[in-house]
């Protein structure tokens, strides 16, 4: 993938799921970046668990290697694996803890 490349698209109902094998991938939420990704890490799971929109656009900051899952082999991975489906769980509620945190220090509750 070129670096420059838009993976997702914010509000759109796109259907894959992602994982960082090479490169940087750039979160960004209305404009604003919020997060950066490398190897290792995934995005995408949070449309393809509820069925809602992209909560996020992801860019390809660096030239990067990424593996992509339809829903459908997302879901039959979740299903065949209870390591993999605690460990997507986990970082969708260690992100929902950073949105949190983040939303906390931009209204000055921190």
């Amino acid at each position: 993938m070129r670096a420059g490349t838009v993976l997702t698209h914010e509000g759109a109902r796109e259907g894959f799921f992602f994982i960082v094998v090479e490169g940087t991938v750039r979160i960004e939420r209305g404009g604003e970046v919020v997060n950066r990704i490398g190897a290792g890490e995934f995005f995408g799971e949070i449309a393809l668990l509820d069925g809602g929109p992209r909560t996020a656009t992801a860019i390809a900051e660096t030239p990067c290697r990424l593996l992509s899952m339809t829903y459908q082999m997302f879901h039959e991975l979740l299903d065949a694996s209870p390591e993999i489906r605690s460990a997507i769980l986990e970082g969708v509620g260690r992100r929902l803890r950073e949105l949190e945190r983040g939303a906390a220090e931009v209204a000055g509750w921190s």
